[in-house]
């Protein structure tokens, strides 16, 4: 995991005066990570004036590993890494590939919260995420603590659950998903410009999204 060191000032008597960072965290599956992903970290980087937008690779994403196969979190981890190779203020985090099992964001949170005190942290989600919020893991506790950053997807539902702290970042619409994406590596048809050229080279070697791989 990546991350800035805390600045602090000394003033006249000598007493630190610590600057808090603000951090956005996109999770995901990121199965394979696209230029979609990209644009949303940087503009809510950019438009929320964050330090950071860190890219958090999911474990085992429990609300998807139970109807399809789901690529193994390091290799996963790997191709967020390529793809962000070069971007200024975007950083991969491995927190909840410390943990077996499933990949909760209460507890993300509550991990980094307890790493980096110095930090205020904003979990950046698609407006159909936020949509069903109340049914996440310990939704309750995770309402009472967290931030979150929504963006818009087409056709996502408007409505938003009552009671969570929620800021809308317009953000330019891109359909791009990575559903779409491992159907177009299966059949051989051409993602350039939807994927970073690192995360096709690396599927490429690894031959993975291919039938039977």
């Amino acid at each position: 995991m990546t991350h800035n060191q805390t600045q602090a000032n000394h003033g006249a008597e000598g007493v630190a005066d610590v600057t808090r960072r603000r951090i956005g965290l996109f999770g995901g599956t990121f199965d394979p990570p696209h230029l979609g992903h990209l644009v949303v970290a940087d503009q809510v980087r950019s438009e929320l004036g964050l330090d950071e937008c860190w890219f958090v690779v999911a474990n085992d994403p429990w609300q998807k590993s139970g109807w399809r196969t789901v690529t193994p979190a390091a290799q996963r981890l790997e191709l967020v890494e390529a793809a962000l190779s070069g971007a200024d203020g975007l950083r991969s985090c491995d927190v909840e590939l410390e943990e077996e099992g499933p990949s909760y964001t209460i507890d993300t949170l509550t991990t980094l919260q307890d790493r980096f005190p110095d930090v205020d942290w904003l979990i950046v989600i698609g407006q159909d995420a936020a949509s069903r919020l109340d049914t996440w893991e310990r939704a309750d506790r995770l309402r009472s603590v967290g931030e979150f950053i929504v963006v818009n997807r087409p056709g996502a539902p408007s409505a938003m659950p009552p009671g969570w702290r929620l800021q809308r970042v317009d953000v330019p619409p891109l359909d791009i998903s990575s559903t779409d994406l491992r159907t177009r590596f299966g059949a051989g048809r051409s993602v350039r410009f939807l994927v970073p050229d690192p995360v096709i080279d690396l599927v490429d070697r690894w031959g993975i999204y291919r039938p039977g791989s």
